[in-house]
């Protein structure tokens, strides 16, 4: 039974605070099968790597030459350990769904994450009389380290992921140093004396928590740099209007502003909340093809945008303007800032799908609402 309590401790906590850096992802561009693949690596792959380069490589060079076994706790363990469970994050990073460094750090933190279960259920099993004790304080301290760790190196490769040449080098090989420095500065704490036997665990738990609270302001720093490439991006000429565009960047608070429009008509409020996530991340990757360089990726990232497009044009007909009228009624001029003022960004040359929203959301001026037809 304390074995079995062990486990619990320490695979739920760690997974709980995967679930909460999971979804602080507001926009979703992250998917769960590449999460659960990075996942899968830091748990298998990246235990099993560094387990054989510890036991074949580190080990036997620090003994050949005689070394104190810290070098295996704060060089050769941080290193391999940090390049191998991170190693998912290359493959993934070139995925479609791969968009910013908020994507980066959720699967960095699901690799680390991964690791360090496998980790705990090793240690627990090899000391079963206080396993209870020893999960408990890993799931707060180590396996928070190895999260964050790993996360600072999804943090680097997508922030500089379209960068060429030395520069998207540099800085990958910037995210891996911030990591094995971070893992071996927490290794050194309880293996070489830095601090007093009754700090090591308060002090551990510590920098786990922290290195959480960093990777959270990173991913909130991100969400706020995408919701400004939305209204920089999200503009008539790709047939979104400005509302709609604040509607994407407001994404955080649309089930709250939906919430009386789902009671009426909750298959409607999905369409809409569907189609406002869409052109959150169609603006997104609007932003990312801007700085593309390769013909290449371009091409590749020009057909994503326009099935997205065309899948926005899809929810549009299929949202209705009865129910579009409805949700204008909802959110009357003056009580939210997300459906009103149409009248004042949508020019005469307007393209035909702004012109329906524009249509159907904008009061005449007698106060009634103009009836159009979405086609």
């Amino acid at each position: 039974m304390q074995i079995f309590l062990a486990a619990l401790i320490a695979g739920g906590i760690p997974l709980l605070f995967l679930f909460v850096i999971y979804a602080l992802d507001l926009y979703a561009s992250r998917t769960f099968r590449l999460v659960l693949a990075c996942f899968a690596w830091g748990a298998v792959g990246g235990v099993g790597l560094a387990y054989l380069f510890n036991t074949r490589v580190a080990v036997p060079f620090i003994q050949r030459y005689h070394l104190d076994m810290l070098w295996l706790f704060v060089v050769f363990a941080p290193v391999a350990e940090e390049l191998f469970k991170s190693l998912s994050l290359f493959p993934v990073s070139r995925h479609r769904d791969f968009t910013y460094f908020v994507d980066g750090a959720i699967y960095g933190f699901a690799a680390g994450i991964g690791f360090s279960i496998t980790e705990n259920f090793l240690y627990i099993s090899e000391t079963p009389s206080s396993a209870i004790l020893l999960a408990l304080i890993r799931a707060f301290s180590t396996c928070l380290m190895h999260g964050s760790a790993a996360a600072l190196v999804g943090v680097a490769v997508g922030r500089f992921r379209f960068r060429r040449g030395v520069h998207r080098g540099l800085a990958v090989a910037g995210g891996w140093g911030a990591a094995i420095l971070l893992h071996a500065f927490f290794n050194a704490i309880g293996q070489a004396n830095l601090v007093g036997p009754g700090l090591v665990t308060p002090l551990s738990v510590a920098i786990g928590l922290l290195g959480v609270g960093l990777i959270a302001f990173f991913i909130n720093r991100g969400l706020h740099e995408e919701g400004e490439w939305m209204l920089e991006t999200l503009d008539r000429q790709v047939a979104v209007s400005g509302a709609e565009a604040r509607a994407a960047q407001s994404f955080a608070t649309l089930e709250e502003l939906l919430e009386p429009l789902a009671a009426t008509f909750p298959e409607k409020a999905e369409q809409i909340e569907a189609l406002v996530l869409h052109q959150a991340k169609f603006g997104i990757k609007r932003k990312i093809f801007q700085q593309l360089e390769a013909p290449e990726a371009r091409e590749r990232l020009q057909q994503e945008l326009d099935a997205m497009q065309a899948e926005m044009e899809t929810l549009r007909r299929q949202i209705g303007s009865y129910a579009m009228i409805y949700v204008r009624s909802v959110f009357p001029e003056g009580r939210v800032n997300v459906w009103s003022n149409l009248e004042l960004v949508v020019p005469q040359d307007q393209p035909a799908d702004v012109a329906r929203w524009s249509a159907l959301l904008t009061p005449k001026d007698d106060g009634k609402l103009i009836h159009a037809r979405l086609q």
